[in-house]
Formats: C-alpha cells, structure tokens, sequence
C-alpha cells in the first residue's frame, strides 16, 4: 500500500513537470486580452515569408524592428481573430479546401505544392489553418463594411475633381521604317516619294514592333518613345510620313496611319467605377476607424 502511494506521488511529480516543461516550451512572446502569442506562431509568420531559421535576419541591425513588426502583426491578427470570434464569424472546412486548391492549381501537382511548403518548413495543416483565419478576418472586414452609402452627389463631386484619371491619351497608329544607315534612309525616303508602298516597304525595313505588319504598331502612346522621336511624330498629319528621325538605334522614317485624340470619358461611362472606388475607400476608413479604437482597448502585454 505504501509503495503504491509513493509510486503515485512520483506519477503526479512527473507529469506536473512534464505539464511545466511542455509550457515552456510553447515560450510566450506576447498577450492579447490574455490570449498568447507563442513563438511558435512568430516561426510560422517567419516560415510564410520563407525564413526557416530566424537567426538568418540578424543583419544590419534591422532583426529587432523586423521582430517586432511581425510581432505587431500577430497581435493584429489576434484582435481581428477575437473580434470575429465575437461575432460568432466560421468558416466552412469546404470554403477552405477550395481556397487551399486554388493554392496548389498553381503547381502541375499538389505533391509539388506540399514539396514547396516542406522547403520553407510549412506543412499542410499550417497552411489550412493560414487559409481558414484569412477567410475569418476577411469575413470580419466585410461584416465591418456592409451597407456603405455613396451618394449621387459624391460620384460626381470625384468625377469633376478627377477628371484626368478618366482622360485617355492621344493615340497613334503608326508604320515604322528603320534602318542604322543613314544614307539608306534618305535613298528609301526618295522612293516613298516617289510613290513607293509605305506598308511594303516597312516590312521589308522593320523596327520590331507587334502590330499587324512587321513595321506596324498598333495603337500607341507617343510616351512609348523617347521624347525627341515623340515631338518629331506629333508634328506628322494622319496619312503622311516624315523623317528621316534618329533615334536610339537608328534612323526612322514613320507614318501616322491614325491618329485619335484624347478625350474625357463621359460621366455615364465610368459612374459605376467611381461608385466601387468610393465604396473601397469608405470600407478602409471604416476599418481603420475601428481598428485603431480596437487598439487602444486591448491589453497587449509584450512579454
């Protein structure tokens, strides 16, 4: 009877130290509202930014504001997670295997996938857990933004205030003859006007572009050359051709097939647009808004 109360007492002596030892290990970095970041979760951000070993960022005196950012970034997802939790936010196991396929599509086989994130010491069920707290925190910041009002008033206030972003460039069809002689441009010169084919002869002397023809270039910008071949271009009616033109790598005899001018899109066109820009931006001030009050109530507590 004895022996079995001493061989009790040391059963229970080894597993509170077992239980203490374990604990330990799981070394706390970090609290936030009492819940713990563990070095553990810092490996795994490290592992996600393919660093296995975190002693390869002691460099340049930089590892402890690196340290510290990625830090900064568990106690952010943290709050967002406990947010979430809150509000009772899941997300189903088939949202995440669909999520976690898309993933592996990229490689030709998910035993290719499964290799790459051995490599950077990530293993499958690091990353469905990685998947399953971004679709969480993205459900959250949706909950956080839902019925945004964009008035009509506000859609044409950004559109008048913003009128470049809806002006699209003067463009220019062009075909371009190119030689690195200069005396073989002028002698082509002379047979163009002569009444020689300009498109013929282009292909015949092309610059390289992609249009239809191997001296034609499609529709283009004149910020796509350098700026003296531009302002010599723009000079050039639709229809005819000028030059002789140095450029960077030779001579150029260039015809503006078409020219378009700019315009400003009109408003009808891009009302739509301008609502979903109004809608981003008001999300991401409603968050932050949030966010920064979230911060000030937690306790964070830096261990």
């Amino acid at each position: 009877m004895i022996f079995r109360k001493v061989r009790l007492r040391i059963a229970l002596i080894v597993i509170g130290v077992f239980l203490v030892f374990g604990c330990a290990r799981e070394s706390v970095i970090a609290k936030v509202n009492g819940e713990a970041i563990t070095k553990k979760d810092l490996k795994a951000l490290l592992a996600h930014a393919g660093i296995k070993d975190e002693a390869k960022i002691k460099q340049d005196g930089a590892h402890n504001a690196m340290r510290q950012e990625l830090i900064n970034q568990l106690i952010n997802e943290k709050l967002l997670l406990q947010a979430a939790k809150k509000e009772n936010i899941k997300v189903d196991k088939k949202e995440v295997m669909r999520r976690y396929n898309d993933m592996s599509k990229a490689f030709p086989k998910e035993e290719d996938f499964l290799k790459k994130l051995k490599e950077r010491g990530i293993s499958r069920d690091v990353i469905l857990k990685s998947i399953e707290k971004d679709l969480i925190v993205g459900k959250f910041k949706d909950s956080l933004s839902m019925n945004i009002p964009v008035s009509d008033r506000e859609i044409k206030d950004y559109y008048d205030k913003n009128l470049k972003t809806f002006t699209t460039a003067k463009q220019f069809r062009l075909s371009v003859i190119k030689t690195d002689n200069i005396d073989e441009v002028r002698r082509i010169k002379k047979e163009l006007e002569k009444g020689a084919s300009f498109e013929e002869t282009a292909d015949k002397y092309p610059a390289g572009h992609t249009g239809p023809g191997a001296g034609e270039t499609g529709l283009v910008t004149l910020d796509t050359f350098p700026s003296a071949m531009a302002k010599e271009i723009e000079k050039i009616k639709a229809g005819s051709f000028g030059g002789p033109i140095r450029g960077r790598e030779g001579y150029y005899i260039i015809k503006v097939q078409e020219k378009i001018e700019q315009k400003v899109k009109p408003f009808d066109e891009v009302r739509d647009n301008i609502n979903h820009i109004l809608i981003q931006q008001k999300r991401e001030d409603r968050f932050q808004s949030w966010f920064q009050d979230a911060r000030k109530k937690a306790k964070i507590e830096m261990v």
